[in-house]
C-alpha cells in the first residue's frame, strides 16, 4: 500500500491501482493455497477484484489482471489434484462462516464504494449534459437573436416570413416587409457615446414591437436597420396605416442618460406576391424603396415600384458612365463671364464642368453633380476642374489677361476629405497661376456643417492669397456671428432671389437685404442669373457689385471665352 500511495501521488495512477489490485489477487491466492484451495472463501475477493479493475485500469491491464487471476485459480485447481498443496486451515464451520462473512462484508463494502463513486459520476455527467443543453439552446436563441434588442435577427425573420409567403399563398392575402432605418442614429452616437446608442437602439426595438400586431414579425437587419414583416394582410390599405404609426411613435422623444433625443426613420415596402415572391427580393426591393425614402426629405415611407427600380437602374449606370467619363477624358469646361454691375468691365469667369458624352451629348451638371456626389466621384471631377482651370487662366494670362480671376465651385465633399489644401496647391505649382487669379466659390451650408474646421481651413486657404465666395447665398442656414468669422471675400446672391427680383416688394427686400449685409462686412457682392435689363439697373440701384447671367453671356466653351474676352479688351 505504501509503494501505491507513492506513486499515486507522484500522479502514476493506473500504476498504482495495477500494483494494489494484483497484490491483492496475489494475497488471495497465498491465502487459498495454503488453506482450503478452491473451498476458500478467499475466492469471493476475485469478482470484486475485476469489479475494481473494470473501473480502475485500461483494458490492456484489466485482460492482464484476468489472466493472472485465471493462472492463480488453475494453479489452486492442479495443486489440489496433483497433492502439490498440502495446507489445510484446521477449524470449525463456524471459522469458516465467520472467515465468509467478514470477505462479503468487505467485498460488499467495497462493491458499495464502487458503485457510489459510478453513482456520484452518473450524476455529474446528467448536469453536464443538462448544462450542455442549456447551453446548446441557448446557442441557438442567440444565433437566432440579436443580442442587444433580443429581437429575431436576419436569419429568423427570413425563416419566418418565408413561412408568412407561403401561408399567404394558400390563404390568398398578402405579406409586407418595411425596412425601417434611422434617420439620425450616427448623430445619437457621436453626441451621447456608444452605450446611449445601445440604449437608444432596445427603445427603437421596443417601440417598433408595440407598433404592430402580435402576429407580426419584428427583427433588426444591423446596425441601425430593422425589418418589420406584416402577415395576412387582406387589404394593401393597411400597410400605409402602419407605416404611418411606426413613424409617429418614433418621432417621440427617446430618454437617454436623462436627456430628450428626437428622432425619425425612414421606411421602404415591399409587397408580397406583387413585388417579389421570396425574402432576399423582396428585401432588396424595400431597400430600393427605403433610399426613395430618404430622398425625398426622410421621416416619411415609400413603397417600391417599377419606378424605382427604372430609376435605380438609371443611376448606376449613369455612375457607371461618369466613371467611363473621368478615364476617358470627356469632361469639358465652359465659362460664364462676371461683369461689373456698374461699368460692364469683364472682371473674370465661373468654371462650370459639362459632360460630353458620346453617347448622351453634352449633359448639364444638374443631370449628374448629385449623382458625382452620392458616389464620391465628385472628388476626383472637382479636381480635374480646378486643375482644368487653372491651366486655362494661366494659358489667358500669359495672352494679357493678367486681370481676370477664374471661379471654381468645391463640392462640400472635397472640403470634408480633408485633402482640398493639397489639391488646391498642387494645382497653382504645376500650372505656374497666380493664387490672386484664383476664386473658390463654396456654398453656405458646407461652411454650417463644420464650422470651427472649415474657418481654419478656408484661413489657410485664403493666407495664399485665393480669394474665397460663398455661393448660392441665403438659400440655406448662416448664423451671421460665424458668418463674420468666415475669410471670404464674397457673397454670390442665388439666382433664384434674383430672378424674382421684380416679382414683389418681399424679393426686393431680400436682395436689398443680403447687399446690405455684405457692404456692412466689407464684402463683395455678386448677383447670379441677370437675365433682363430691369434686373440690371434694379441690382445696380441697389449698390449690387458684379453680376452674371444669360444678359451678359451664357457659359461658352474656352475658345468662346477666348474670343469674348478680346472683344471686350
Amino acid at each position: 500500500m505504501l509503494p501505491a500511495q507513492w506513486l499515486n501521488h507522484r500522479g502514476h495512477h493506473e500504476t498504482a491501482a495495477v500494483l494494489v489490485l494484483s497484490t491483492g489477487t496475489l494475497s488471495l491466492f497465498s491465502i487459498m493455497w495454503f488453506s482450503d484451495g478452491l473451498r476458500d472463501s478467499s475466492l469471493l475477493g476475485y469478482p470484486v477484484i475485476l469489479i475494481g479493475a473494470g473501473q480502475l485500469l485500461r483494458p490492456r491491464h484489466f485482460w492482464m489482471l484476468l489472466t493472472l487471476m485465471l493462472t492463480c485459480v488453475l494453479l489452486l485447481g492442479l495443486g489440489t489434484l496433483n497433492g502439490w498443496r498440502t495446507g489445510l486451515t484446521p477449524g470449525t464451520e463456524l471459522d469458516r462462516l465467520t472467515d465468509s462473512l467478514s470477505i462479503l462484508l468487505v467485498n460488499g463494502f467495497l462493491i458499495w464504494f464502487l458503485t457510489y463513486d459510478m453513482q456520484n459520476a452518473l450524476v455529474r455527467l446528467r448536469a453536464q449534459i443538462a448544462r450542455f443543453h442549456a447551453s446548446e439552446k441557448n446557442l441557438t436563441y442567440l444565433a437566432q437573436h440579436d443580442g442587444l434588442t433580443r429581437l429575431p435577427n436576419r436569419v429568423l425573420g427570413n425563416a419566418l416570413l418565408t413561412d408568412a409567403m407561403r401561408q399567404a399563398a394558400v390563404n390568398g392575402t398578402h405579406v409586407a416587409l418595411l425596412f425601417v432605418d434611422l434617420d439620425n442614429f450616427k448623430d445619437v452616437n457621436d453626441s451621447a457615446g456608444h452605450s446611449a446608442g445601445d440604449d437608444f437602439l432596445i427603445q427603437v426595438a421596443q417601440r417598433l414591437r408595440e407598433s404592430v400586431r402580435q402576429s407580426d414579425v419584428v427583427c433588426r437587419q444591423g446596425g441601425d436597420e430593422f425589418l418589420i414583416g406584416l402577415t395576412e394582410l387582406s387589404s394593401e390599405s393597411d400597410i400605409g396605416l402602419v407605416s404611418e404609426q411606426v413613424l409617429q411613435r418614433m418621432q417621440a422623444p427617446f430618454r437617454l442618460r436623462g436627456q430628450e433625443v428626437l428622432a425619425s426613420c425612414s421606411i421602404g415596402v415591399a409587397i408580397y406576391p406583387a413585388h417579389g415572391t421570396s425574402f432576399d427580393e423582396l428585401l432588396r426591393h424595400a431597400d430600393l424603396a427605403m433610399y426613395q425614402a430618404k430622398e425625398a426629405g426622410r421621416n416619411t415611407y415609400r413603397v417600391f415600384s417599377e419606378d424605382i427600380r427604372s430609376s435605380i437602374t438609371e443611376n448606376l449606370h449613369l455612375i457607371s458612365s461618369l466613371r467611363q467619363a473621368l478615364l476617358q477624358e470627356e469632361f469639358v469646361l465652359h465659362y460664364q463671364p462676371v461683369l461689373d454691375i456698374r461699368t460692364g468691365k469683364l472682371l473674370g469667369a465661373e468654371a462650370l464642368v459639362r459632360w460630353q458624352s458620346p453617347k448622351l451629348g453634352m449633359v448639364a451638371p444638374g443631370l449628374f453633380i448629385a449623382l458625382a456626389e452620392k458616389s464620391g466621384l465628385i472628388v476626383d471631377i472637382g479636381e480635374w476642374v480646378l486643375n482644368e482651370a487653372c491651366r486655362q487662366m494661366q494659358a489667358w494670362r500669359a495672352m494679357g489677361a493678367s486681370t481676370l480671376f477664374v471661379s471654381v465651385n468645391l463640392s462640400p465633399i472635397q472640403m470634408s476629405r480633408g485633402n482640398v489644401e493639397t489639391v488646391i496647391a498642387t494645382a497653382l505649382r504645376t500650372t505656374g497661376l497666380d493664387p490672386a487669379q484664383l476664386e473658390l466659390e463654396v456654398t453656405e451650408s458646407t461652411l454650417v456643417a463644420d464650422t470651427e474646421k472649415f474657418i481654419a481651413t478656408l484661413a489657410r486657404i485664403q493666407a495664399t492669397g485665393i480669394r474665397l465666395a460663398i455661393d448660392d447665398f441665403g438659400t440655406g442656414y448662416s448664423n451671421l456671428s460665424y458668418l463674420q468669422r468666415f475669410p471670404v471675400h464674397k457673397l454670390k446672391i442665388d439666382q433664384s432671389f434674383v430672378r424674382r427680383l421684380l416679382q414683389g416688394e418681399k424679393d426686393v427686400a431680400m436682395v436689398s437685404a443680403i447687399i446690405h449685409l455684405a457692404k456692412s462686412l466689407d464684402l463683395t457682392v455678386t448677383a447670379e442669373g441677370v437675365e433682363n435689363e430691369a434686373t440690371h439697373k434694379a441690382l445696380k440701384g441697389m449698390g449690387c457689385d458684379q453680376g452674371q447671367g444669360y444678359l451678359y453671356a451664357r457659359p461658352m466653351p474656352a475658345s468662346d471665352f477666348e474670343a469674348y474676352w478680346r472683344q471686350r479688351a
